[in-house]
């Protein structure tokens, strides 16, 4: 039985002492609760809903209408960091050369011999460099699945209707320089990173998970295909996570949205960099297959920019 608190033999002090502590675990708690509601909420930085990325992801893959039909022979399986060579043949056995004519394509190849890959270099451009990086980005917007992406960013509040300010941003998140690697060189962009790739000065690759770039180093005969880690069918595209040998620089695992159109693999990393940077961002295939992509984000002097955007296979 709960006895009131006057009907007690402590005395004045003690009952105000206790009423004190009460108190004071009410405010505890509350700010207990609020700081899970913060930290839940951080891993939901927008009103994007966890259906809505799925929804809009199946979509964005069904609707992509570029991408390639790839022909794929994964050979032998191994793991991360493995250096023994499972697969003595190539990966692409498929021709996509017809796909890269289509505009986005063209485009975005222009763009893949503009960059240092050392870390230690500064990135320059002319101006002809940086106008390749507006063609780019004015044809992905023609788009429909760039253009479905802006239209469901505009609708959560999340984009500006306006398309040359939407192309602006896309610019500037995806094209911006950054430095990370080594202080006071800029050498780095979001797309760069993605799309091409950065080697340290340990002779380590970072980046690289474009399979169009992977498809010319491999024709080249700079890459050295050793095997498959994971490898899942989404549909139109087969997400694959493998190690890299690349011009005798290495990586333990990298992963790719095999035969995703460059306009594709812009639209899921802008979804997530939106949605749910720097967190596991769970989308699908055309197939209804689920998977993750993961788009890291940095911050220089006070923007932040796309580091790496990329399917993945961990939790």
């Amino acid at each position: 039985m709960l006895v009131p608190l006057e009907s007690t033999s402590f005395s004045k002090p003690v009952t105000t002492q206790l009423l004190t502590k009460m108190k004071l675990f009410a405010i505890v708690s509350v700010l207990v609760l609020a700081i899970g509601a913060s930290n839940a909420k951080s891993l939901r930085a927008t009103p994007i809903t966890d259906d809505e990325l799925l929804t809009l992801s199946r979509d964005l893959h069904t609707n992509d209408v570029n991408g390639a039909t790839l022909t794929l022979d994964l050979q032998g399986q191994t793991t991360a960091g493995s250096l023994v060579d499972n697969a003595p043949g190539r990966l692409i056995v498929s021709d996509p050369i017809p796909d890269f004519a289509k505009p986005t394509f063209a485009a975005a190849q222009a763009l893949l011999n503009n960059y240092q890959k050392n870390v230690t270099i500064q990135d320059t451009f002319t101006p002809e460099q940086l106008a390749e990086e507006v063609a780019f980005i004015d044809a992905v917007m023609e788009t429909g699945v760039m253009q479905q992406l802006h239209a469901f960013l505009v609708s959560k509040g999340e984009a500006s209707a306006d398309v040359a300010q939407f192309k602006q941003y896309l610019s500037t998140i995806w094209f911006g320089r950054w430095s990370e690697y080594v202080p006071g060189v800029v050498a780095s962009s979001g797309w760069e990173h993605t799309n091409v790739f950065e080697r340290l000065e340990n002779n380590v690759v970072v980046g690289f998970h474009s399979w169009i770039y992977l498809f010319n180093e491999e024709e080249d005969g700079d890459l050295n295909y050793l095997g498959y880690i994971n490898a899942v069918e989404t549909g139109k595209t087969t997400v694959l996570s493998m190690p890299v040998d690349l011009y005798g620089s290495t990586k333990a695992s990298s992963e790719f949205n095999m035969g995703a159109s460059p306009e594709l693999e812009l639209a899921i990393g802008t979804l997530c960099f939106v949605a749910r940077p720097d967190v596991p961002c769970f989308v699908q295939g055309s197939n209804g297959v689920q998977f993750t992509w993961d788009t890291h984000t940095i911050t220089y002097n006070g923007v932040k920019y796309v580091e790496s955007s990329h399917p993945t296979f961990a939790a």
